[in-house]
């Protein structure tokens, strides 16, 4: 490709521009400074509430995280049984919701009557390695 002398285009013509006085009053200045400094002020503070916001967001799906894993082997183990063990089903029954709104962090203290309190932790009893899910349970789940 052969450049000539003709094939560039010329220099762009000069402008020069000459700035405007700011004919503003003092007091117009000084509002929009304080507007300035205002807007500033808000966008560090949306700034900390995201930051606030992603922060309780990380510890809510932490905290349902471990509850939810804390409770998985009751869970497994009692749907195990259920199959085999009309009673089981029962309590499975009884403790699924109450598990999974606790997990959720809907709830943290459920409430059941005398027989059906009785029955949930007499098969808990049953289940090897249930304690230490049962005494959290124990504090979730009070008797009427």
């Amino acid at each position: 490709m052969n450049i000539d002398d003709n094939d560039v285009r010329e220099a762009d013509e000069v402008y020069t521009d000459r700035l405007q006085e700011d004919t503003r009053s003092e007091y117009d200045k000084q509002i929009d400074e304080a507007i300035e400094i205002s807007l500033q002020e808000l966008q560090q503070q949306q700034q900390m509430y995201a930051l606030y916001e992603k922060q309780l967001m990380e510890d809510y799906a932490k905290e349902t995280e471990r509850r939810s894993n804390m409770f998985k082997d009751l869970l497994f183990q009692l749907q195990r049984t259920a199959a085999f063990d009309k009673s089981t089903a029962e309590v499975l029954d009884i403790l699924t919701p109450i598990i999974e709104t606790y997990c959720a962090q809907t709830m943290e203290v459920f409430e059941l009557d005398e027989t059906a309190y009785n029955k949930v932790f007499g098969a808990l009893k049953k289940i090897r390695n249930a304690s230490a899910v049962s005494e959290v349970l124990q504090c979730i789940v009070n008797k009427i």
